[in-house]
Formats: C-alpha cells, structure tokens, sequence
C-alpha cells in the first residue's frame, strides 16, 4: 500500500509540474497580447495608461518577434525617455530594440524613422561615429524611398555632427538650407525651426537673429511648437550677451518664460539667466539660476549643458574669493568635460585646475614645493621624453588618419552631393511635368499639345531634364511656323530669343514656366517682355502682349 501510495505521489506532481509551467506560459502569452492591445488603444488618448501597458510589455518580452505591435510599443518608450525623461541612453536602448523588431517586419517606413532616430540619439550621448554611420544608413534608405520628412531628420542630424564633429561648416549649412527652406505638413515645420534654431551656431547678426525669431514664431503660431520656441528665443537671448545689449537679452529670457513646461526647459532657461546675471554684475543671483540649472538639469542626461553651467560657478566663486566651491565646481566641470572632449582641451582643462589648486592652497604647496623639487624635476623630464615620443608618433599618426579620413570625407562628400542632386532633379522633373500638363490643357493648338505630350512621355520615363527643356524649346518654335511668317512680315528684325519668347508668351505661359524651359531668371524674362512691348510700341497697360500677338496666329489657332 505504501509503495502505491509513492507511486501516485509521483505521477500526480510530475504531471502538475508539467501541465503548470505551460499553462502558465499560455497565460503570460495571451496576457502580452492583451496588454499590446491596450497599449494600442489608449496610445493617443492616455499617454500614462499606455506608458504603463508599454512596460508590462517590455518587462514580457523574450526579444523573439517579427510583429512591428511591438516595435510601436518599443517606439513609444523610446519617445517617452528621449522627450519626457531625457534618459537618452535608456532611449537608445527601446530604439535599438524597435529597430531590429521593424527590420524583420515588412513595415519598411518604421525602419527608416528608427534609424534615422538612432543617428539623433547617439549624437545625444556623444558617440558620433555611431550617429554618423546611422544617419547615413537611414538617408540612403529614404532616399530610395522618397521619404522626405526622414530625409530631413538625418540631414538635421549630419548637420550638427559635421558642424561640431568634423568641422565640416560647409556641408553643415548644406544641410541646413535643405531643411530651413521648405515644409508642408506639422513634422516638417518642426524640422524647419529646428533647423533655423541651429543657425545660431554659425554666427549670426542681429538683423539675422531678428529674421530666425520672426520666422519661427510665424510657425509656431500654426503648429503650436512651443517647445523649440523656447530654444529659440534662449538663443537669440544669448546672441545679445557678446555685444552687451542686456535689455534685449532680458526681453527674450522673459518671452521665453511663460512657454516652460518641463525641468529641460526650465534648466535651459535658469543656465541662460545664470550667464544673464553675470554679465550684469548680480553674481549673487547668477550663482542661484546656475545651482537651479544644474538641480534640474540633473534630472536627466545633459552632460553638455550642465559643463557649462559648472564652469560659469567656478567663475562666479573665483569673483566672490571662494576657492574652495570654484574648486569644487571646476573638478565638477572636469568630470564632464574630459569625457566630451579631445586631449588638448583636456590639457588646457588640467591648467585652469593646475591654476585654481594654486590659489585654493597656495600655503600648502609652498611647503611641499622644497621636498618634491627634485622629484618634480625627474618627473618633468620623464614626462618631456614620454611626449615627445608620443609628440612623433602621434605626428605619424595625424598624417596616416588625416589623409585617410580626407579621402573617406571627398567621397561620402561625392556621394551626398550626388544624391542630393538626384533628389532635386527628380524634384524639377515632377514639376515641369505638372507645368507642361497645364500647358496642354491652355492651349487648343493640336500639334502643340501632341508635341508636349510626346516630351512628358519622354521625362516619365526618366528623361534628362536639362535635355528635355532644349527639346521642348525646339518643338514649341518649331510648331508656330504660320505665327512666326505673319509676326516676322510686320517685325523682320526680331532676334532668335526674340521670336521664341514671343512664341512662349502666345502660349500663355508664366515667366515663370519661360524661366524654367530656357534656363533664364524670372528677373532676365521679365526684363525681355518690357523691351519686346518697347518694340511693338505698347505703352502702359493699353493693351497685354498676349492679345498684342493673338492678331498674329493663324485663323485655325
């Protein structure tokens, strides 16, 4: 009986430990279903009930599936870390994350936008050769995929890394003009502020720093975009410190005020109040808004800002005879700045330390300085051999880098040049298309509107554009004979140019279509039609050019 009784003991907890682990899996299977669902649902209309389905999700996730559910899910904590939190590496984290769950899913448009995410997270966290490499790989794709708003996003991105990176000022404005010039829907309009907001960096007047604010707010206005407003207005604050015009400074660190949403922008705007005050002489103030900067700042993943605003306290201190907090202060800046920063700036760094320990302990050295005077000096000259053999290596090396770093740096410059080319070509071929289907239905002249068709055939399959544009100059004067025989009996001495502006103005086309089929500016058409009316002797608005040369067409016309 006992042995029975062990028996069935047995089969009873090993068909229990068997049947509840997959019961249980079954459960946590259906449970991320639910939760991705939910997630879904209140995705626009509870941003912290989606938060908290989002994390069920990730606290679920095994990191095998080709859903692209989930990439969204991984998508949204990526956004809510980047925008609400800041934590750019936790950000980075989600966005990896979201990017392989969208490479293995046929949502093509997803994985262009992460990529080109990834390239703007890893600039954030200061890994630029990642961010460069992203940023390239999600242009080419939205290239391919005549992706505009992500084509912008990872032109803002190379922006910046070839401004502050390679210092590269030319292409960074390159960028930014493609980006600044244009936009048509609310994301592209953020893109443009970003873009004008960036234009600080390159040194701006004050008539110019007047034109980005306008602009900007002129945008602002239609799309509500407050949050890049206040960039932009801190900016233009700071661009007034230099030539000491602090009234007008004042004046864009109060507009900027009333925008303030989050602890970013108002760590933002305490470290511009902080520069403020020191230049008005009120440190006392301007130690406060800097300790608040920092406060807030610290909050999230601002290494970049914060170095600035530990370095303005260590100046404030220094003013105030407080060496032992600017000490502090400048080893908290240290700490920032070696980690951003190449070696001769760390050297530099290592001075201003040097220096500020001097004066912070000055006694203390005075009596250590007699001791360790030799010991400095075997130091010194160990130190000195020590450079000067990496000083040489490291010439060697320069040489090596630098060139082969040039010749990578002339191709990719080959390869964005010609694809930004292509992009605006295919551009121009669309819009003269557009143009020449208008023209067909302005005109009633039959040969006319079979000799324009054949020339959209021609660009719709990929013709030259240039090419074409002399080829529809040809057809379009080649096509008038009767028009021409009848204006020349009247006119024997009108030039070539002459006769065809005549002919494209019979047709009712804009300057602007004339400026496009002959290569000409606007300014140049406009200049021509005044000296043909002077010709005809059309004076003042008597009597159009066109009605002037409808008395010249054939009766069938």
């Amino acid at each position: 009986m006992r042995y029975k009784y062990y028996i069935h003991s047995t089969i009873f907890f090993a068909i229990l430990f068997t049947i509840l682990p997959m019961k249980v899996a079954g459960q946590s299977k259906d449970s991320t279903a639910h939760n991705i669902e939910m997630f879904l649902s209140f995705k626009e209309l509870n941003q912290e009930k989606a938060l908290m389905y989002a994390k069920r999700v990730d606290n679920a996730f095994n990191g095998e599936t080709n859903d692209y559910k989930y990439g969204e899910v991984y998508d949204f904590l990526s956004n809510n870390s980047e925008n609400n939190t800041h934590k750019y590496t936790e950000a980075l984290r989600f966005k990896l994350i979201a990017k392989d769950i969208y490479s293995n899913s046929d949502n093509n448009d997803k994985y262009t936008g992460a990529l080109a995410d990834l390239g703007r997270l890893y600039f954030k966290i200061g890994d630029y050769h990642n961010a460069f490499a992203l940023s390239h790989e999600a242009l080419e794709v939205a290239l391919e995929r005549e992706d505009t708003l992500n084509i912008r996003e990872s032109y803002l991105t190379l922006e910046v890394i070839d401004f502050f990176y390679n210092k590269d000022t030319a292409s960074a404005m390159l960028y930014n003009r493609f980006v600044a010039e244009k936009y048509s829907n609310r994301e592209e309009a953020r893109q443009t502020m970003r873009a004008l907001n960036n234009r600080f960096h390159y040194g701006t007047t004050i008539s110019q720093v007047a034109e980005i604010v306008k602009r900007c707010e002129e945008i602002s206005k239609v799309y509500e975009c407050n949050d890049i407003l206040i960039n932009v207005y801190l900016n233009a604050a700071m661009e007034y410190i230099p030539i000491e015009k602090l009234d007008s400074c004042s004046y864009y660190l109060a507009l900027a005020k009333p925008l303030i949403s989050n602890f970013k922008e108002e760590g933002y705007y305490y470290s511009a109040s902080g520069f403020y005050h020191i230049n008005n002489n009120n440190f006392k103030q301007a130690i406060i808004d800097s300790k608040r900067s920092i406060e807030l700042l610290d909050n999230g993943e601002f290494g970049k800002k914060n170095v600035h605003t530990y370095f303005l306290l260590q100046e404030l201190y220094k003013l105030q005879g407080n060496h032992e907090l600017a000490y502090d202060a400048l080893m908290s800046f240290a700490e920032i700045y070696t980690a951003e920063n190449n070696s001769e700036s760390v050297l530099e760094l290592s001075r201003l330390v040097n220096n500020l320990e001097i004066e912070n302990k000055e006694e203390q050295l005075e009596r250590l300085r007699a001791k360790n005077t030799l010991i400095l000096i075997i130091i010194a000259i160990v130190i000195i051999f020590i450079i000067f053999g990496l000083y040489i290596y490291n010439s060697y090396r320069r040489l090596q880098d630098e060139k082969a770093k040039q010749e990578i740096n002339n191709k990719n410059e080959i390869i964005k040049i010609q694809k930004l080319q292509q992009y605006q070509e295919q551009q121009n071929r669309t819009q003269l298309i557009n143009e020449l289907n208008a023209a067909v239905n302005d005109t009633n002249n039959q040969q006319m509107r079979s000799s324009i068709r054949m020339i959209i055939n021609r660009l719709n399959k990929g013709g030259d554009v240039s090419g074409d544009w002399v080829e529809v100059e040809k057809i379009f004067t080649s096509g008038n004979d009767t028009f021409f025989e009848n204006l020349l009996k009247e006119y024997p001495n009108l030039t070539k140019n002459e006769r065809k502006l005549c002919t494209f103005i019979h047709m009712n086309l804009s300057t602007k279509e004339i400026s496009k089929i002959t290569h000409q500016s606007v300014g140049s058409i406009n200049i021509a039609r005044s000296r043909l009316r002077q010709k005809f002797g059309i004076s003042g608005d008597e009597q159009s050019l066109i009605a002037f040369l409808d008395k010249f067409a054939a009766p069938n016309n």
